[in-house]
């Protein structure tokens, strides 16, 4: 019973007392073991730091700890520099200047006076990457492999082999103050890729730090003769006939589209094995475009070759022609002109009026029937549906277009011939015309 009351004692006794206090457990800041900086390109790096490192030199994880890190340039005050907070031991930077010299420090975030910034760690950043990598003159064992200097840079350095080559690995080629290279003894028939970076410095020795920009790349080409002497060889209103040498290949890919927006991989793309090709069903006064790459293997292409564009002839089709119903072995719906005449409408719409026989109940009356009918790009003639004509007895006298008909054809060429097929709905209570009457017109150019 004694033991109780003394341990209520004692809990009243703290419980009351001002002067008592629990002391505070601190914890001591993360120290920073080492630094460094990574990644470094002509306006970005990447800063590193380690909050421990083993006996191999290696970096350990640190959890559980939030860093602080400055930067700028030689000599700033870290306390007034350009401060991240972060949970990780590593953050990329970027807006930095080319070819300029920077430091960082590092430090955990806590408030104890031992905290002390680690550092300053210096970086120099690189020049600008080199830009518009290319090759030419690929031949099946050799290719010339060109670049545009990315700054004021005089020297550059290549890397290349089959595509998914080492990078790192790779040996490394140095060209001078030449900005295209010669590579020979390729594998015929085959996918290589190079990268090419800049030596930021008139000499260097390699292991300046900054001494070198980023690698560019990759920009693959192929061994694979491409086609030569591209040429447009027949033009006409609905089809273009390209051709090209061979270069002693076989097959060959050609895409082609309208010249707006066209590009050879989303294009309309035909294999052939011969060294010409033929698009047909284009459209009249329509800019098409045309590229051929050599096709070497299923995996192995050459580059596209452009042809380059290339309009087609508008249509004539217009002035005077023959008449002719043609297939209609009931009594003639027109009037039989000798002659009509085709008025342009529009750039692929033409228009024709013709005469309706007297045989109606208005004695002595030739009313006239003016229809559309438009050129389509495959070389067929469409009749509109429902087109409202000038004839009408008492009832309804419409053009209902082709229905189930074959599509009928023009000689898109040389506008010789047009052919013309619908069906006329003639019926109505004072009309004598039997009703739905197919009819075929044949023009004739004069």
């Amino acid at each position: 019973m004694k033991k109780v009351v003394l341990l209520l004692l004692i809990g009243f006794v703290f419980s009351c007392s001002d002067d008592v206090q629990i002391p505070e457990i601190i914890q001591p800041c993360q120290p920073v073991a080492a630094s460094f900086a990574s990644d470094i390109t002509n306006n970005s790096a990447r800063l590193n730091w380690c909050g421990s490192v083993n006996d191999a030199g290696e970096c350990l994880p640190v959890t559980g700890v939030t860093w602080t890190a400055s930067w700028g340039t030689p000599g700033f005050d870290p306390d007034a520099g350009t401060i991240i907070d972060t949970p990780t031991t590593s953050i990329n930077i970027t807006g930095l200047s080319s070819q300029t010299t920077y430091e960082f420090y590092v430090k955990s975030d806590c408030d104890l006076t031992n905290n002390e910034w680690f550092g300053p760690v210096q970086f120099r950043t690189s020049c600008p990457a080199p830009t518009n990598l290319g090759a030419t003159n690929i031949t099946q064992t050799g290719a010339t492999l060109t670049w545009m200097p990315g700054g004021s840079e005089i020297s550059w350095e290549i890397k290349y082999g089959l595509v998914g080559f080492n990078l790192e690995e790779a040996d490394l080629f140095g060209t001078g103050n030449s900005t295209e290279h010669i590579i020979n003894n390729l594998q015929p028939n085959s996918e290589y890729e190079f990268y090419v970076r800049a030596n930021c410095n008139a000499i260097t020795d390699g292991d300046q730090i900054g001494s070198s920009s980023a690698f560019s790349g990759p920009y693959r080409f192929a061994t694979c003769l491409p086609p030569i002497n591209l040429i447009f060889d027949t033009v006409t209103q609905n089809s273009i006939t390209v051709d090209w040498d061979s270069n002693a290949q076989t097959t060959w890919e050609v895409s082609y589209g309208e010249a707006a927006g066209f590009t050879p991989d989303t294009g309309t793309i035909t294999t052939v094995n011969n060294s010409n090709f033929t698009a047909n069903g284009l459209c009249p006064n329509t800019t098409y475009t045309f590229a051929v790459r050599t096709i070497c293997s299923s995996t192995t292409q050459s580059s596209w070759f452009s042809f380059g564009s290339v309009t087609t002839p508008t249509l004539g089709y217009t002035g005077m022609y023959t008449y002719q119903e043609i297939g209609n072995t009931d009594e003639a719906i027109f009037g039989d002109p000798a002659t009509v005449e085709i008025v342009t409408v529009s750039d692929t719409e033409r228009s024709i009026t013709v005469k309706y026989l007297a045989n109606l109940d208005m004695t002595g009356t030739q009313p006239t029937m003016t229809f559309n009918f438009t050129l389509n790009c495959d070389g067929t003639v469409t009749v509109t549906d429902d087109q409202d004509t000038n004839f009408n007895c008492g009832g309804a006298n419409v053009l209902l277009g082709q229905g189930t008909a074959t599509p009928t054809s023009y000689n898109m060429v040389d506008d010789t011939t047009i052919d013309i097929r619908f069906v006329e709905d003639t019926g109505s209570a004072m009309c004598t015309n039997a009703p739905l009457t197919e009819v075929v017109i044949r023009l004739t150019k004069l």
